[in-house]
C-alpha cells in the first residue's frame, strides 16, 4: 500500500498501451489516416504518433530535465519528421500534410516511450510523485502523469 498511487499509474499505463496497441494494431496505411468527421478530428495514425510525443517530451524534458528520446535515440531521423513538433497545436492544414509514418515505426515509437516511462515509475514511489511538476508547481507530477492517462483516454474515446 506504499506506492499505491504509483502501482496504479503503472497499471493504467500497461492497460492503455495493450488498448492503444488494440485500436491501431493491423490497420492498413489508409485506415491510420481515417479521422471523424469534425473541424477538429485528427487521423488515428496522427493521434498515435501525437500521443508517444507527448509523453516522451513530458517525462524526459519536462520531468526529468533530459533530451527527450525523440532526438536523443534519432526517432525523429529515422521517421523522417520535425524534432520539435509534438502535434499539439495542430492547424487542420498541418495536420493534413503530416507525413504519417508506418505503423510499425509509429509502434515501435509508442512502445519505447512507454517502456521509459515504465522505467521511470518503477524507479519512483508515491513521495516522489508528490514533488511539484517542473514548470506547473501547483500540480504534483503524479497528478501530472495521471493527466497524461487521462489525455490518452480521451484520444480513444
Amino acid at each position: 500500500m506504499d506506492n499505491f498511487f504509483r502501482d496504479t499509474l503503472l497499471a493504467e499505463l500497461e492497460k492503455l498501451r495493450s488498448r492503444t496497441l488494440g485500436t491501431v494494431g493491423g490497420l492498413a496505411p489508409h485506415q491510420l489516416l481515417w479521422a471523424p468527421s469534425g473541424p477538429v478530428s485528427n487521423p488515428i495514425g496522427f493521434i498515435f504518433w501525437h500521443m508517444g510525443r507527448r509523453e516522451d517530451m513530458h517525462l524526459q524534458n519536462r520531468i526529468q530535465g533530459r533530451e527527450q528520446l525523440w532526438t536523443a535515440e534519432g526517432w525523429n531521423r529515422r521517421l523522417g519528421l520535425d524534432p520539435e513538433e509534438t502535434g499539439f497545436g495542430f492547424t487542420s492544414e498541418q495536420v493534413a500534410a503530416f507525413p504519417l509514418p508506418s505503423l510499425d515505426d509509429l509502434a515501435a515509437y509508442y512502445n519505447r516511450v512507454r517502456d521509459n516511462t515504465i522505467v521511470y515509475l518503477k524507479a519512483s514511489n508515491d513521495a516522489a510523485l508528490q514533488r511539484p511538476m517542473p514548470g506547473a508547481v501547483e500540480t504534483s507530477i503524479g497528478v501530472y502523469l495521471l493527466a497524461r492517462v487521462t489525455h490518452e483516454h480521451e484520444h480513444w474515446g
